[in-house]
């Protein structure tokens, strides 16, 4: 639920970003995510369910926000055609329960997939 929440929240967030009158970073263009390039899709999904983890037990600073931002963005285009209901059915189906990510986070080293 609360991870649906975070969701909800991070989709409002966007548009409001995208409705502000604020310029968009590097003179208009959207948020380099070259560095995500080429991360495999499995690291890719590791790490946004493990964003998704952490968003729930604690809150995000900014840089960790717009990292698992640009995350979800690269995995929704690059897997999903873009289609966040596509993105969303994939996360319903795989995010991890309590004892799943507890286990994980304490064993896991992502490694140099995800810079």
């Amino acid at each position: 639920m609360a991870s649906q929440q975070l969701l909800g929240a991070v989709a409002a967030a966007l548009v409001l970003l995208a409705a502000s009158p604020v310029p968009a970073p590097a003179q208009g263009q959207a948020p380099d995510r070259r560095h995500l390039a080429s991360a495999s899709v499995e690291a890719l999904q590791r790490t946004y369910l493990e964003c998704d983890r952490v968003a729930t037990n604690t809150p995000l600073d900014l840089a960790s926000a717009a990292h698992c931002s640009m995350v979800g963005e690269e995995l929704k285009h690059r897997v999903y055609g873009g289609e966040f209901e596509r993105l969303l059915a994939w996360w319903r189906a795989n995010r991890w329960t309590g004892a799943e990510a507890v286990s994980d986070a304490q064993t896991h080293d992502y490694g140099p997939d995800i810079p």
